[in-house]
């Protein structure tokens, strides 16, 4: 009875035991019903809040609950998740930042270039105002890597070669020298449609304009290689200007200048009469882009030194430019003209126009190509009072002729910037170049800090300022903009361009750029929109062009100095050929009939 007794004591104490410890939480397990939360995107995710070790109650009481853990704020702010998109991911409409969107000291390395780095201080480019102002509005810290635009390519090659591209580069895929599709197939570029959550505000303006915009920013339908400068409001970037004060004391008016036979009589008038040193100025590539200053030839006398010739259609023939009759008859023309003393020999020094500002302000030359934007900033430092340049359409080959080629009307800057793949932190590297086609990174990049770059007039317009229209330093208000605001010649923006004439007279000069548009233009030579290479075509052009490219650049300048006769077309013609030129046409034609016959 003794032994039962015991037993019964024994279980009842066990059973005791077990019920005074039944209340508690075991160590490190959230309470029944608590659930951690996912981190924030883009945030470090933080280890769960550990709970406190269960001690034994003391009494029958309901036990004390464990604190749900806590999340950690996050020092990101992204758009992730916060917009409205399609089925692709792509957002519906603008998205608004909260600024600044990060909080943390991390750099981010933007591989730039500053044409005019004598009017950086020299403290550099992350001193300006304008990129100070978009550190405090993004939280972005960015450190500026500018070489100079002369040797961009060799230090591109170096970089590539360690294999330490910087985050972020201003015409990376222009050096790289290969196909987009290439550069992210490597390793070497971000694909940026992978990252479109952290970019509604980029893939959303991707469809807002033509066609020809969103196959520019795609290379294929999952593939986006680059934020793209997009303008919202475009005239043709640049175009041929004239000394009108030249012409008058010539006795001619710039609207006689509609063909090359007259444009080659005032020049040689400015030559002759008026001993004009150079009266025409031309680049390292001849023209400043296709069809800007020879578009009555229909093709592009455009000498590109990182790759192969434009390429065009005629009567679904794909053919390079500088290969043919035609361009032989545009450096025909040039050959002669440059024999005459009319070109300026120092072109191939000439990237810019800031190479050539001492020709153009010391009445050393009457003819040369400009932004509109510059007209104003070239008339005021000219050593001659009377000194006024103006724009001239097209030039033609004869009064009423049909431009077929490289005239549409383009919404693309001449800015574009590349991701590193290796980026440590893509999400922010994608979402500060996001920002810039944001409502306000949109407008703050277009027109830089009130006070320095703009201020309000009387009318409450904003208007540029006098540092920027009569700079101290010297600089053109063009180059004093790129400085103090978006430099639309590398920088990824939704560009206003109506900044660059918010003066008084300013409406007369933008009217300038609007004389360069082609009205009922067609482009019947233009390649058609959305025609890309596959990147096995790309790939397989890529293995004949290297020697194409260096020997048909260096001959086609040799017959504009004249170092090679004319005579000797049908011989270069035949060299293209030994350097494969008919094999990658070959590839771009198969191409095209393709495309077409899908597109039919």
């Amino acid at each position: 009875m003794k032994r039962i007794v015991t037993l019964l004591l024994a279980l009842v104490f066990v059973l005791a035991l077990f019920t005074g410890c039944s209340g508690g939480t075991p160590a490190g397990t959230p309470d029944n019903g608590s659930a951690t939360s996912a981190p924030a995107t883009g945030a470090p995710t933080s280890a769960p809040a550990t709970a406190k070790p269960s001690e034994a109650p003391e009494s029958t009481s309901a036990p004390e609950e464990t604190p749900a853990p806590t999340e950690e704020p996050s020092p990101y702010k992204f758009a992730s998740g916060k917009f409205a998109a399609d089925e692709n991911g792509i957002a519906l409409e603008p998205f608004s930042y909260e600024q600044p969107f990060c909080t943390t000291d991390e750099v981010i390395q933007y591989w730039n270039v500053c044409y005019t780095p004598q009017f950086l201080p020299e403290e550099g480019m992350n001193s300006m105002p304008y990129q100070m102002d978009v550190e405090k509005m993004t939280g972005v810290h960015v450190e500026y890597l500018c070489p100079a635009a002369e040797t961009k390519q060799q230090a591109f090659s170096v970089l590539l070669a360690s294999d330490d591209l910087p985050d972020l580069m201003a015409h990376g895929l222009t050096y790289y020298g290969r196909s987009a599709n290439d550069a992210i197939d490597e390793g070497w570029f971000a694909n940026i449609y992978d990252y479109r959550e952290y970019a509604p505000n980029y893939f959303y303006q991707a469809d807002q304009f033509t066609e020809k915009v969103h196959n520019t920013i795609y290379t294929r339908p999952d593939r986006v290689a680059w934020f793209y400068g997009i303008l919202v409001n475009p005239t043709p970037a640049n175009g041929t200007v004239i000394r009108t004060d030249f012409l008058e004391r010539v006795g001619m008016k710039w609207e006689d200048i509609t063909t090359f036979d007259k444009m080659h009589d005032a020049l040689y008038a400015f030559k002759t009469q008026l001993e004009v040193q150079w009266p025409m100025e031309l680049y390292y590539t001849l023209e400043q882009g296709p069809g800007v200053t020879f578009s009555g030839f229909n093709t592009a006398v455009w000498v590109n030194p990182y790759g192969l010739p434009s390429v065009r259609r005629v009567d679904d023939e794909v053919m390079f430019t500088l290969t043919r009759e035609d361009d032989k008859e545009a450096i025909t023309m040039l050959q002669q003209w440059y024999q005459e003393g009319l070109i300026d020999p120092g072109w191939p020094g000439y990237t810019s126009n800031d190479q050539m500002s001492d020709m153009i302000t010391t009445d050393k030359c009457g003819l040369a190509n400009m932004n509109a934007s510059q007209i104003p900033d070239y008339e005021g430092q000219s050593v001659n009072p009377d000194c006024k340049w103006v724009s001239l359409p097209r030039t033609l080959r004869y009064d009423g002729q049909e431009l077929k080629y490289a005239q549409e009307l383009n919404h693309m800057t001449y800015g574009y910037v590349t991701l590193s793949a290796k980026c440590a932190n893509l999400p922010l590297a994608v979402t500060w170049c996001d920002w810039f086609f944001s409502p306000e990174g949109a407008e703050f990049s277009s027109w830089g800090p009130e006070g320095i770059v703009w201020e309000y007039n009387a009318k409450g317009e904003k208007q540029l300022t006098d540092f920027v229209l009569n700079n101290p330093a010297g600089a053109t208000s063009a180059w004093v903009l790129l400085l103090y605001s978006a430099n639309n010649l590398c920088d990824a923006t939704l560009f206003d361009q109506s900044r660059s004439y918010a003066y008084d007279g300013g409406e007369e000069i933008f009217n300038m750029s609007k004389r360069w548009l082609v009205p009922n233009y067609k482009g019947e030579y233009d390649m058609p929109s959305g025609f890309k290479l596959t990147d096995e075509e790309s790939e397989e052009i890529r293995q004949y062009s290297g020697d194409l490219v260096t020997y048909l650049n260096e001959t086609y300048l040799a017959f504009f100095t004249g170092d090679r006769p004319m005579s000797e077309w049908e011989n270069y013609q035949q060299g293209l050929i030994t350097c494969g030129m008919d094999k990658i046409l070959e590839i771009y034609q198969n191409a095209y009939d393709a495309f077409m016959a899908e597109n039919a």
